[in-house]
């Protein structure tokens, strides 16, 4: 009896360890797949990363939420805004600074990881690595380039960017300065050239971004030839700072940007004001549309003019994405903004995109209501 006591003693000790040793492959094999599961497709995505956790899909019950929220915003963005910034300088800070913005209405994509972050909000340049050259023609003398690279940097974010705008001003003094996008499809009687250079630098603190960015400005513009000693040159420096956090699926994201001295303030004071700006935004990105993605984002700018009054711009995009082939996606862009009464400018802008690998390229693409002429930015990005 003893003998065959040990022998089924060590038949159940067998038996258990079969058992033990299947039960943790098992639970191997359960982990393996609920991380599939949680993780998309191994393919670049609207927020720029392969393996990204997934948001399920869209509920069909949302869909006119979706369709009324969207609705309203065009209608407040289309309105036209009374303000004016009129006479702002430099221009090349009211312009686009990036294609992907500018074909979403203005609305920066706030979890995007694309360098030119840094000239929305220092801020979302944590996690962000990558080069990029954009560049956007008006008329035959006017032309905005951008240049602009990002990395991880002593546990944080650092990007180095470039803006510069060539034009021709219809006259001197606050003719130098005109408004709105029309005048850049003009030729003009006096040049006008700036750059401006910028560094900024985010950290993760509790889980909050910070981020703070220099700005290096030259201008280069004629005065008014009654002015004594009027200077055709002249610089300053600002300073732009933000944060950002991730709510669930949302990015947000808040800034403060140009703050500084007015440029030419010591030969014409009325001529030229800041517009130091406030801005508000909200995206979210990587939901599933069926066979699509899409992404969707928000921005409320308060602009500010040196001793005038402020206005309002909201702005709103939705970008959809579609992979035919893993690593290959194919995006197309619509945007809407409010735009101030003195300015030709469509509302509505539009663009594509295409996400390789490694490359990014860039189109957008926005219209003047009554001249009918057209405004094209392209972009390239490396990651």
């Amino acid at each position: 009896m003893i003998k065959g006591d040990k022998v089924l003693n060590a038949h159940k000790k067998k038996s258990l360890e079969f058992k033990v040793n299947q039960n943790r492959d098992l639970a191997g094999i359960d982990q393996t797949m609920v991380y599939l599961r949680g993780c998309s497709y191994c393919r670049h995505s609207l927020s720029g990363s392969s393996l990204q956790h997934r948001i399920p899909n869209l509920n069909w019950l949302t869909m006119p939420r979706i369709v009324v929220l969207v609705s309203s915003l065009v209608l407040i963005c289309a309105t036209k805004l009374p303000a004016q910034t009129y006479h702002a300088l430099p221009r090349v800070l009211e312009l686009p600074a990036s294609t992907r913005a500018m074909a979403l209405g203005g609305a920066y994509m706030t979890n995007s990881p694309q360098a030119d972050a840094l000239f929305y909000n220092p801020a979302l340049l944590i996690g962000v690595q990558g080069f990029g050259l954009d560049i956007q023609q008006w008329g035959p003398a006017s032309w905005t380039a951008t240049a602009v690279a990002a990395r991880q940097w002593f546990g944080g974010g650092i990007g180095i960017g470039l803006q510069t705008l060539q034009y021709e001003a219809p006259g001197t003094g606050g003719d130098a300065a005109p408004s709105g996008q029309d005048h850049l499809f003009e030729t003009g009687s006096v040049p006008v050239s700036e750059r401006v250079a910028t560094i900024g630098y985010a950290r993760e603190i509790k889980g909050i971004n910070l981020g703070l960015a220099i700005k290096l400005i030259e201008e280069r513009v004629a005065l008014r030839t009654f002015v004594s000693n009027a200077q055709t040159r002249d610089g300053a420096v600002w300073f732009d700072a933000g944060i950002s956090k991730d709510l669930g699926r949302f990015t947000t994201s808040l800034s403060y940007q140009n703050n500084g001295e007015r440029l030419f303030a010591g030969e014409y004071r009325g001529d030229y004001h800041v517009a130091d700006r406030l801005t508000f935004g909200i995206s979210a990105s990587g939901m599933q549309l069926g066979i699509f993605d899409y992404g969707i984002t928000a921005a409320v700018t308060q602009v500010r003019k040196f001793n005038e009054g402020s206005a309002t711009i909201p702005a709103a995009g939705i970008e959809i994405g579609y992979w035919p082939i893993r690593g290959r996606t194919f995006v197309a862009r619509a945007g809407v903004q409010r735009t101030p009464y003195y300015q030709d400018a469509s509302p509505f802008t539009f663009g594509l995109a295409y996400w390789g690998d490694n490359l990014v390229l860039e189109w957008s693409f926005q219209g003047m209501e009554q001249s009918e002429l057209r405004t094209h930015r392209f972009g390239v990005s490396w990651r």
